[in-house]
């Protein structure tokens, strides 16, 4: 592999994102990404959790892979949609690791209750949110009453005190609760005089009390995760949603901030006839520059705490966003905003240039779809990664024809697959004419119709490790997949299907537990020289 270009290195270090970057290191990186959900071990509770990416990171170090991506872990509430949180800031703590906290160590018997439950719901295939949320807060619950008392409550009025964001989501997480879950505009009212929320405050003063201690354990152990990763030369991140849902902390208590008489969504398309209606409020940008930004930077300085990198989600929406009238039942009859084409350049690096200036985390940005050039060649001046994913790089404006890995540039995060699309082998199935295009690029044999096979599956790994960009991370089904490690068909190993309300969606899990693949010392040792960027 060619080494990666001075004018490349130095641009970058002495760019906007210079800080970060030297930060860092400007090196060729691979990487894994995976929902957090979806990792399983033994310990483990149905569910990913915080603990698990300890083991997580071990495996990475022993394959050679120095990042480590997940998908958003803020509060969902009831739901299972990592980007409609109830909270912009506020963790969910379906991801705390119950065995790791104070008071379920020192109890044999919590611990045991522990085990047994982890058993009971480790045998499920699919996440089961519902179930898993229900025994994990009863849990949480008997934890919290074994630690209350006065060393706790001096540890969580400090955690309060550095955290302003919690005035916000304390009372709104218990309100949900009282109200049996309905958004905030039904309620709203009846707790919008200081008097009445004080005095609803007060009178859930225990409950308020827990839900801190949830966040304050949260806090504790992803920061534990950071450090752990960083003394293993691994690098953790996160992912910001460009949007927040309507019926979240954060518009409860900051409405001035959104335009809550329309919603977001994406234009009409070849892939969507009537185009998309996503439900988030759009931002009122002229009054958070009016704040200079203050909700924006202290988000982006909450995640900091727990990651080094993290993905700008739909970063052409800082440009411009698809904008439709609230109660529209599609995206056809929408607009953007900005309205006037000329200034969604300046829009978009104004905005960026704030994240940019906010936090020491090192933003990459997720560009797909139809994307002005605008965008793309701010991305480059400011020194942002874009994404390439293989199936969808090709010359469009020549040949159509695919784009060799090792062509694709520096300023950029190749992979096989995202959490939105389906992995290498369904597209493999369903395209056939593509993937004899694509073997005959990579120098392989016709593939047989309708089938990846491993070897075909591994050198493709392997040539996209090789690819150009500086980063390559891929989904960690395509790392499984290849060595047997999946079950089902390829539709049954995929995340999340856009646009569409299915009992599939962000509910997979990896087959193997965290600890089987640490003991396949065969695999690892494959995955190393497969994933090796030199």
């Amino acid at each position: 592999m060619d080494e990666i270009p001075r004018s490349v290195v130095q641009a970058l270090l002495n760019g906007p994102a210079g800080a970060q970057w030297r930060k860092f290191g400007v090196a060729r990186r691979a990487g894994i990404c995976v929902p957090l959900f979806s990792l399983r071990s033994e310990r483990g509770l149905g569910i990913g959790d915080a603990a698990d990416l300890h083991a997580l990171v071990d495996w990475c170090a022993r394959i050679g892979v120095s990042v480590v991506q997940i998908l958003p872990i803020n509060d969902m509430g009831l739901d299972a949609v990592p980007y409609a949180a109830l909270s912009a800031y506020a963790l969910d703590p379906v991801f705390l690791a119950v065995d790791r906290l104070p008071s379920v160590v020192a109890d044999s018997r919590l611990m045991e209750r522990v085990r047994t439950t982890a058993a009971e719901l480790n045998a499920s295939g699919p996440v089961e949110h519902q179930r898993v949320r229900r025994e994990k807060m009863a849990l949480f619950e008997e934890a919290f009453r074994q630690e209350d008392g006065p060393a706790l409550e001096a540890e969580l009025a400090g955690f309060r005190d550095a955290n302003p964001w919690l005035e916000d989501y304390l009372p709104y997480r218990v309100i949900k609760e009282v109200e049996g879950f309905q958004s905030w505009e039904v309620w709203a009212s009846r707790y919008a005089h200081p008097d009445s929320l004080r005095r609803f405050c007060v009178e859930n003063s225990r409950r308020i009390r827990f839900h801190l201690y949830l966040q304050f354990h949260l806090d504790r152990q992803f920061r534990e995760v950071r450090q752990y990763a960083s003394a293993h030369g691994v690098l953790l991140k996160g992912d910001i949603p460009l949007l927040v849902a309507r019926d979240s902390a954060d518009v409860w208590r900051h409405p001035e901030y959104f335009h809550l008489d329309t919603a977001a969504g994406a234009p009409p398309d070849m892939y969507s006839e009537e185009g998309q209606y996503w439900g988030f409020p759009t931002y009122d940008w002229d009054r958070l520059a009016a704040d200079d930004y203050g909700w924006w930077r202290a988000r982006l300085r909450q995640a900091e705490r727990y990651f080094d990198l993290y993905r700008i989600d739909h970063v052409v929406g800082f440009f411009r966003i698809w904008t439709i009238r609230l109660g529209e039942k599609t995206g056809k009859n929408g607009w953007f905003v900005p309205d006037d084409e000329s200034t969604w350049g300046d829009h978009g690096r104004r905005l960026l240039t704030m994240m940019i200036e906010s936090c020491g985390m090192l933003p990459l940005a997720e560009d797909l779809g139809t994307i002005p050039h605008v965008c793309r060649n701010t991305l480059a001046d400011l020194g942002i990664c874009g994404l390439k994913v293989q199936r969808w790089e090709k010359r469009w404006e020549q040949d159509r024809r695919f784009i060799p890995p090792e062509d694709y540039p520096a300023l950029s995060v190749a992979t096989l697959s995202t959490h939105d699309s389906g992995v290498l082998s369904e597209w493999w199935e369903l395209y056939p004419q593509e993937t004899e295009e694509l073997c005959e690029l990579l120098g392989l044999p016709a593939p047989e119709p309708g089938r990846l096979d491993p070897e075909t599956h591994k050198t493709t790994l392997a040539r996209m490790a090789r690819s150009g960009s500086l980063f390559a991370i891929f989904m960690l089904q395509e790392l499984l997949e290849p060595f047997g490690l999946l079950r089902g068909t390829s539709t049954d190993n995929r995340i999340n299907v856009p646009g569409k309300v299915l009992p599939t969606n962000w509910v997979w899990r990896m087959p193997v537990t965290l600890e089987s693949l640490l003991e396949d010392d065969a695999t690892s040792s494959q995955l190393r020289e497969l994933l090796a960027r030199e």
